[in-house]
């Protein structure tokens, strides 16, 4: 029968249970709950070999880090977990056998996930856990795997820091802008270490006025705290500023909604887009003619028409949000309610490219944050 360890967080810290798997070199499950979670830490002989939230099925969290990262789309991601759940076998297996994703790229993704779980439940601060003694199947090598006593420390390192950042990055739904350029911060940076350095230009390279915090985290896949430390840094040296909710309202690539923006206009807004698409699409065939294009001549894509795709795509999305606020009478939580009412399918949930789109409400209103081009 297996061995089995419960406890409340109050009584027994997580950092007693993580120095107590490492002392005592456990191997099985390690199950933590609190805050609506539930996450699993796999143990090899005191050594973490993995860490996930559990999901409505075996690889819904790495499924759903890989579209956060911007490696599939949703579709891809649902496609697998229907073969996974057809073969019995397991995502990295089905992605890299259809060539979708490299074993290397997929490992990353995997230990970016653990990093990210374990960061977040040493910030929790109430819960339960229950530690279950069996035998724990893996590939990796036991000089690859991190003792728990090492990543307790450097969790507790890593939080203890994390409390500076909070004036500097306020929140995952803060926007930056650059004011500088990057080889101006490397001046004022000159003592910084070489990784840190390139972490901050990595994160640099991500900030265009539109993006929020937490979607340039995943972007960059470096995780939380070190994306986090190279926002905090570039911001406390000048060289970007947050961008006011009001402003990013009036460009062109976010579309506020609620007390900003009526439903009725957000529709009017969608039937001019297929207007333009429907004027642009109907002028090619008159531009080409009706025969197939001369040699060596190479046919480009009107600017115009993948404007118009692109404005289509996001008109289409605020216009379900608009039906469904005529419908219930209130905004949706999020955008898969779009899904499970028949206004969108998940295809529609992204652009062609397959970035999502991203939704939030407000207190001043609802917001839709279009995808990358």
């Amino acid at each position: 029968m297996a061995a089995s360890l419960r406890g409340d967080l109050k009584d027994f810290g997580i950092a007693d249970v993580f120095q107590l798997m490492g002392q005592q070199r456990k191997t099985g499950v390690l199950e933590f709950n609190g805050d609506g979670q539930q996450i699993q830490i796999l143990f090899d002989q005191g050594a973490v070999v993995s860490a996930a939230p559990v999901g409505s099925w075996p690889d819904a969290a790495f499924g759903e880090m890989l579209m956060r990262c911007g490696l599939l789309s949703r579709d891809r991601v649902d496609e697998l977990r229907r073969e996974c759940g057809a073969s019995a076998r397991t995502l990295t297996g089905v992605a890299t056998s259809r060539g979708w994703l490299g074993e290397d790229e997929l490992r990353k993704i995997e230990e970016l996930l653990t990093r990210e779980t374990i960061f977040s439940v040493l910030r929790w601060r109430a819960g339960s856990f229950d530690f279950t003694t069996k035998e724990i199947e893996h590939d990796q090598s036991a000089d690859s795997l991190l003792g728990a006593e090492q990543i307790l420390m450097d969790g507790l390192r890593m939080i203890d820091e994390w409390e500076s950042f909070a004036d500097l990055v306020p929140s995952e739904d803060t926007v930056f802008r650059r004011l500088l350029s990057f080889q101006q911060y490397g001046e004022r940076c000159s003592g910084e270490a070489p990784g840190q350095l390139a972490n901050a230009e990595r994160i640099f390279q991500l900030i265009d006025g539109r993006l929020p915090v937490r979607r340039i985290i995943d972007l960059s896949m470096l995780g939380t705290f070190d994306s986090v430390r190279a926002l905090a840094r570039l911001h406390r040296h000048k060289i970007i500023e947050t961008v006011d909710l009001e402003i990013l309202a009036s460009s062109s690539e976010v579309d506020p909604g609620g007390a900003r923006q009526s439903p009725r206009r957000g529709m009017l807004a969608a039937i001019a887009s297929l207007a333009l698409l429907a004027a642009v699409t109907g002028s090619i065939p008159q531009r080409l003619g009706s025969g197939d294009p001369p040699d060596a001549f190479a046919i480009q894509r009107p600017a115009a028409l993948e404007l118009a795709r692109y404005a289509h795509g996001k008109h289409r999305v605020r216009h379900a949000l608009g039906i469904y606020w005529f419908t219930h009478g209130r905004w949706p939580t999020n955008l898969a309610e779009l899904v499970n009412d028949g206004f969108l399918s998940h295809r529609e949930l992204a652009s062609e490219d397959g970035h999502p789109y991203y939704f939030a409400n407000r207190e001043n209103g609802t917001w839709l944050l279009a995808p990358d081009r």
